[in-house]
């Protein structure tokens, strides 16, 4: 309790009232020091406790899928795939526009020739703002080649790939973003002179891409590939046709398919050196938030090629 001189020519009552005034004030002082560190406190506690990204996301998806297994060997067999995608992303902004993100994803996936489980994964790291970016790490460039809901694809020849250059950990991508709908992405690989181009334009009622790689001879996986691919949409019918031309295996292949509320149809034809030419057709039925529940999907599908079995099966996934 603090103490006070007497002042001379007061009252007993006005000195009792002055003296309750400062114990009042006294008292008020007290509890605003220890609001005062309670507030730095909990301030101090917030800024460890946060985390060292302006934006973090966590996110994961679950998958099952069952078929008879039209790819194998033996006929009337199943097979399934079954995997989990864990995804970490986070990123930082700052005034100047300037931005820097990061991203992995962890895929957990079903094996039983090993009874167990693969991990596998990409991670990469972003820099640039919104004229332009590049993207370092183990990440992909951006596909062309349009396949639809391919779940239940049986591709029309063996070897099938749309493209030479692939995912890579050492992968350097050069993304311009300054004219809203262009595409345009240089990829390159840090240990060989592999190189990859995306162009394409979206005009609104229809979209045009094209992809053309180069790939180092080296890794033995021919020297070029192209692909084209052009979209629209028709009263609400989502439509797209696709070409590859693959030096690699001195193959082409053709894709047109077409979507619509959840229905999608594709037909893919091959030319390949050697006579394996071959057709197919796949389609499927993706039913989004089944029975209200946010997230869980359900496709029902089936394909067949000329040098395959008829595929039936059904998929289940689940974001959350």
């Amino acid at each position: 309790m603090l103490t006070y001189p007497e002042p001379a020519g007061l009252s007993s009552l006005l000195v009792a009232q002055r003296d309750k005034i400062r114990q009042g004030t006294f008292e008020a002082y007290k509890l605003e020091k220890i609001l005062m560190k309670k507030i730095i406190a909990l301030a101090v506690a917030a800024v460890v406790a946060a985390p060292a990204m302006a934006d973090l996301t966590i996110g994961a998806s679950a998958r099952y899928q069952i078929d008879n297994g039209a790819n194998t060997a033996a006929d009337e067999t199943s097979a399934t795939t079954n995997r989990i995608l864990v995804s970490f992303a986070g990123s930082t902004t700052a005034e100047s526009g300037l931005f820097v993100s990061a991203g992995a994803t962890l895929q957990i996936a079903a094996n039983d020739a090993v009874n167990g489980t693969d991990v596998d994964g990409d991670n990469n790291i972003v820099v640039g703002n919104e004229m332009a970016n590049v993207a370092l790490g183990y990440t992909e460039s951006a596909g062309v080649y349009a396949k639809g809901a391919d779940a239940f694809r049986v591709a029309p020849a063996a070897g099938l790939q749309e493209r030479i250059l692939g995912r890579h950990s050492d992968t350097v991508i050069l993304n311009v973003t300054a004219v809203e709908g262009l595409t345009a992405q240089l990829t390159g690989y840090l240990t060989n002179d592999s190189l990859r181009a995306v162009v394409g334009y979206d005009f609104g009622s229809f979209a045009v891409k094209a992809g053309f790689d180069n790939a180092d001879d080296d890794l033995g996986a021919g020297e070029d590939a192209m692909q084209l691919m052009a979209s629209t949409d028709l009263g609400g019918v989502a439509v797209t046709a696709s070409y590859a031309d693959m030096d690699a295996t001195d193959a082409q292949f053709v894709n047109v398919g077409a979507s619509y509320m959840g229905f999608s149809l594709n037909y893919e034809t091959a030319e390949v050196a050697g006579g394996a030419d071959s057709d197919a057709l796949y389609g499927a039925y993706a039913v989004a938030n089944v029975a209200g529940l946010d997230g869980l999907n359900v496709t029902v599908g089936a394909g067949s090629a000329d040098n395959a079995d008829t595929k039936v099966g059904v998929r289940l996934d689940y974001a959350f």
